[in-house]
C-alpha cells in the first residue's frame, strides 16, 4: 500500500487532470476567437481599402467637374464680353463719329 497513491493525492490528481481540461476547453476556444478575429480584421481591411479607392475616384471626378465649371464660367465671361461688352462699346463708338460728322458737317 506504500506505493499507492492516496486518496488526497488521487483527488489532486483528478483535480490537476480538470483543470488542464478546462484549459484545453479554453485554448480551443481562444484559438476558434482569434481566427474569427483574423478574418474578420482581414474583412475590414478589405472593406477600408474598397472605401479609399472609392473615395479616391470620386474626388477624381468631383475635381474634374469643378474643373469643368470653372472652364464653362471662364468662356461665360468671355461670351458676356462679346454679347454686352462689344457691342455696347462699338454703339458708343458710332455715336461719338455721327456727333464728330454732325459737329463738323455743321460748320
Amino acid at each position: 500500500m506504500a506505493d499507492e497513491p492516496s486518496l488526497g493525492e488521487l483527488a489532486r490528481r483528478i483535480d490537476h487532470v480538470t483543470m488542464t481540461l478546462a484549459q484545453l476547453v479554453q485554448r480551443a476556444e481562444y484559438t476558434a476567437d482569434r481566427r474569427y478575429d483574423d478574418r474578420r480584421f482581414a474583412e475590414l481591411e478589405s472593406d477600408v481599402a474598397e472605401l479609399r479607392r472609392q473615395v479616391t475616384e470620386e474626388l477624381k471626378a468631383l475635381k474634374q467637374s469643378i474643373d469643368t465649371a470653372t472652364e464653362k464660367r471662364g468662356s461665360n465671361a468671355r461670351q458676356a464680353v462679346y454679347a454686352g461688352l462689344l457691342p455696347a462699346l462699338f454703339m458708343m463708338v458710332s455715336i461719338v463719329v455721327q456727333i464728330w460728322l454732325a459737329a463738323k458737317g455743321g460748320s
